[in-house]
């Protein structure tokens, strides 16, 4: 991997959608003390709160943009910390998002997390009917990515996915009840992917994302929606390159992107938002994404 002076003078490269040495800056900024990083980290108001899932979104970051992780050990041990002495973590987004960091950094936990994630499978495996269907397909997707992952020995069992996204889905190809969404939609395929339940979905997703696209947002958060943002612009993108679709719109997808990035170079859910590393990943993804697609245009 490559530093932010290796960029372009203006920080743009490829197509220029974004300016990648800009986020490089905003997320080398969110880096604390521990090795962790925070998107609310305050020096001056000595606010420094490391967490992992935003840790995790500035690893992929700099990882996008080709930029090395700085002392990866100290961010290491940071990881390593949160696991207990019994290779657990305190929620399944804290293991998830640990785990996949010490991934992206080439590390491992100091205890196998097997034992831990075989009990949380039975919790995600039967999801409270009372809470959000977007959350319970979320932490299925966590839960397989972790199981995707080279120090997991024993494969979960995953038999419960297919229940799961036929219960969630929306009756118009979308998911999650009650009221799809784009970014919800590429959820819900990634889940199914890993899960090895593609067949049959392809072309039904193909649709609803089509019904998506927008002449002035690129991609619309669903079909009836008059914004966007940029998880809905990362969806949206994953499951054009997916589905063999080039999208009709990637001019004003790109304008949106542009609209998503603010002053300090982080990305904002929405334009005029507040910039968050998670947001910053799915902002430079969706931009690689986007120029993947665009290369691909005869």
């Amino acid at each position: 991997m490559g530093t932010i002076g290796a960029l372009s003078s203006t920080g743009r490269q490829g197509r220029g959608v974004v300016d990648r040495g800009a986020a490089a800056r905003y997320v080398l900024g969110r880096r604390t003390p521990d090795g962790g990083y925070s998107f609310y980290r305050t020096p001056s108001w000595g606010v420094e709160e490391p967490n992992a899932p935003d840790t995790l979104a500035a690893l992929e970051s700099l990882r996008v943009v080709g930029v090395d992780v700085p002392e990866p050990r100290e961010t290491t041990g940071w990881l390593r910390s949160l696991q207990d002495h019994e290779g657990g973590f305190a929620t399944l987004t804290i293991g998830w998002a640990a785990l996949r960091a010490l991934d992206v950094l080439r590390a491992t936990p100091p205890l196998s997390p097997e034992g831990w994630l075989h009990r949380v499978v039975e919790t995600v495996s039967r999801p409270d009917v009372e809470r959000s269907w977007r959350g319970a397909l979320v932490d299925a997707l966590h839960l397989l990515e972790i199981d995707e992952l080279a120090f997991v020995g024993r494969p979960l069992a995953t038999s419960f996915v297919a229940g799961l996204l036929e219960a969630a889905r929306e009756p118009d190809g979308g998911w999650a009840r009650p009221g799809a969404d784009l970014a919800t939609t590429a959820v819900a395929m990634r889940l199914a992917h890993l899960a090895h339940l593609d067949a049959g979905e392809q072309d039904v997703v193909a649709r609803y994302v089509q019904r998506c696209e927008d002449a002035s947002l690129g991609l619309r958060l669903s079909p009836d929606a008059a914004a966007t943002s940029a998880g809905a612009l990362c969806g949206g993108l994953t499951i054009l390159g997916s589905t063999g679709l080039s999208g009709r719109f990637l001019g004003a997808v790109a304008r949106q992107l542009v609209l998503l990035q603010g002053s300090d170079g982080g990305f904002a859910a929405r334009h005029r938002g507040l910039s968050t590393l998670q947001d910053t990943w799915r902002g430079l993804e969706a931009a690689r994404l986007l120029e993947e697609l665009l290369e691909a245009r005869p």
